[in-house]
């Protein structure tokens, strides 16, 4: 939503305005004006995208999906119309085979890469997430020709109902079409969020971009992009919409940076950092008492 500067007041749409007759009153204003009077309704916009689990409680996205009034026209044409600030007011992530949604928390963004971290508290989400597995930053699974395979959600719950039958898109749309929200639970209440899978080629790189022409569509932004390794070489941040052989993604590089900045250890470090303090602990224990009791959890997102 919006927020007032100063007060942190949400800003809401006009209260309606009618005549005698009931008829509405027009302002004459072509552009919805927002204020923090009033009992209008609160001005909020939802948005979808994609994102994937490293481990740790710590998902990877794009920045434009975790504060989406980067990406949103409407937003944009608002903030610069009305005297207020975006905020985000809630995130949260669907997995497949989980019916219920986890609560994300933005932790950091890149200035310049289209990326971002959230995190989510591993002691309130299934312990089956799978961890999707970052390539090394040297890898040569990224070059010029290379097959690549995306995972993402493009189009959102609209490819999500089209791929099931008439008269359940129907009744699902009838029931939850109220908001995004309330449709992406339904959906996921009855376990059809499935992520749409396409394969393709890189077909150029730069510093800062690999270019591939796997296809995707809106709502696949922060989709893992997988290399030949089987292990993520990019996170996916745009389309050219003119050449659906020119997508984009970030290389992976740039979100270890980002990741090591928000605190994430790679599960290969954690699991030497384990394999040590299990050794140590158990000669130690070895020494003093032969019977010794150890619990592990491994816990390992998309929106």
């Amino acid at each position: 939503d919006f927020a007032e500067k100063g007060t942190g007041r949400p800003l809401r749409y006009p209260e309606v305005q009618t005549n005698e007759d009931g008829t509405v009153i027009q302002s004459g204003d072509e552009q919805m004006q927002l204020t923090p009077e009033g009992k209008g309704a609160i001005a909020e916009f939802e948005s979808v995208g994609s994102g994937f689990y490293v481990g740790g409680g710590y998902v990877i996205t794009n920045r434009h999906v975790a504060h989406p009034w980067l990406a949103d026209e409407r937003a944009q044409m608002l903030s610069s119309s009305v005297r207020g600030q975006p905020r985000l007011k809630k995130l949260l992530a669907y997995f497949p085979d989980h019916p219920q949604p986890i609560t994300l928390k933005f932790k950091v963004a890149a200035q310049r890469d289209d990326l971002a971290v959230c995190m989510f508290d591993i002691k309130e989400a299934p312990t089956d997430l799978p961890v999707l597995p970052l390539d090394k930053k040297d890898s040569d699974a990224v070059a010029v020709g290379r097959t690549v395979v995306l995972m993402g959600y493009p189009n959102g719950p609209d490819r999500l109902l089209a791929l099931r039958d008439d008269a359940e898109a129907y009744m699902i749309r009838a029931r939850c079409g109220g908001s995004l929200g309330s449709l992406l639970g339904c959906l996921s209440d009855k376990n059809r969020i499935q992520p749409l899978t396409t394969q393709g080629n890189i077909t150029d790189l730069d510093e800062h971009r690999v270019v591939y022409d796997a296809r995707t569509a809106e709502g696949g932004s922060g989709a893992p992009l997988f290399g030949q390794s089987g292990r993520v070489i990019g996170v996916n941040f745009a389309i050219f919409t003119e050449n659906t052989a020119s997508n984009f993604a970030v290389p992976i590089r740039y979100a270890f940076t980002l990741l090591e900045r928000a605190g994430w250890a790679s599960p290969d470090e954690l699991g030497e950092a384990n394999a040590n303090a299990n050794g140590n602990a158990s000669a130690n224990a070895n020494q003093t008492n032969p019977h010794t009791n150890a619990t592990t959890n491994s816990s390992r997102k998309d929106r």
